[in-house]
């Protein structure tokens, strides 16, 4: 019998281990992720033939140098699934704030490691199953567009994989994505800017995947991180332009000073469930403007830069959601 690919029986659930090597298979520590077309995973296995005397014109074996699973995860951002996934997985260890519903957890990335991962899935339906364990997300990639919502792609290696576990029924939370128009607040350089139409945050970590003596990887620290931003709006004026180009505002000509600046974004749902994320230190590096066309059209901007490490923190992400415990 032939399967779909979105079949009701398919599944993906996150669920945060507690060391390497020791799969999250508990069911209530388990999140569902309403998955998006881009969802994939499979071996990435490094397979060697080899030519050796005696066998001709032909290779004459082979065998695994290496076994490794890689995939990556598509979503919308909701609260559950962010607080779950954003926060304590590619932000830092997520800390409750101890009330209950609409509860807070807040994450940042002034920290030293990254929790280890139990990935479960259904695909095809439920006649494939997959666990995947200790994995390491690599990043991730936070777009944000007008009268869009919130979306997540985040890429990951996994050190072990196999297909047999209890089957769990997926159980998905009833809360909605944010929107960027979801009561929102998008601040550039300190202020509300209302024209602003979307924003990129990009994260790579820097992932040493290390083998000794298997064929699977040992350990997969993460050794560097890098975070940049990219934000479109509307031209209204020429002062971050300037800015960027000339080091002020009012600057006619290039200096040595590189501008840095910062930015916010807020967006609230249903139920006061909302997300913040604070990126309170960039170094911008450009500002394209919408190229001459005689047909005419909207100058947009296109800001881009890197994120530092401010005063505390180089990304700072805080939730509100249903979850009122520690994850």
């Amino acid at each position: 019998m032939p399967f779909t690919s979105a079949s009701p029986d398919a599944f993906m659930a996150l669920g945060i281990q507690t060391a390497l090597g020791t799969p999250q298979v508990t069911a209530a520590k388990l999140r569902f992720a309403r998955y998006l077309s881009g969802n994939n995973f499979g071996p990435d296995d490094d397979i060697v033939d080899l030519r050796e005397g005696g066998g001709g014109l032909d290779f004459l074996t082979t065998y695994a140098r290496r076994k490794v699973t890689r995939g990556q995860l598509v979503v919308y951002a909701r609260p559950e699934i962010v607080g779950q996934l954003l926060l304590p997985v590619l932000i830092g260890a997520a800390t409750w704030g101890g009330g209950s519903a609409p509860a807070t957890h807040l994450a940042h990335t002034n920290h030293a490691s990254y929790p280890w991962t139990t990935i479960l899935a259904a695909h095809p339906g439920t006649d494939l199953t997959h666990i995947l364990s200790d994995v390491r997300f690599q990043g991730f990639t936070l777009e944000v567009a007008a009268g869009e919502p919130w979306k997540i792609t985040a890429p990951y290696l996994a050190i072990n994989r196999g297909a047999s576990y209890a089957i769990v029924a997926p159980t998905y939370y009833g809360d909605d994505f944010w929107l960027m128009h979801s009561a929102p607040s998008y601040q550039l350089q300190g202020v509300a800017d209302t024209n602003i139409t979307g924003f990129k945050i990009t994260q790579e970590l820097g992932v040493d995947e290390l083998q000794a003596q298997d064929v699977t990887l040992d350990e997969a620290p993460v050794t560097n991180r890098d975070l940049n931003i990219e934000i479109t709006r509307r031209y209204e004026n020429a002062a971050l332009w300037r800015t960027i180009a000339y080091g002020a505002s009012a600057g006619v000509s290039p200096t040595t000073t590189v501008a840095t600046g910062a930015f916010r974004a807020i967006a609230v749902g249903a139920s006061a469930l909302a997300i913040d994320l604070n990126v309170p230190l960039i170094s911008w590096r450009s500002d394209v403007l919408t190229e001459l066309n005689p047909d005419g059209e909207t100058v947009m901007e296109t800001i881009s830069g890197k994120i530092l490490k401010g005063a505390t923190h180089s990304l700072i992400g805080l939730v509100s959601n249903l979850h009122a415990s520690a994850y």
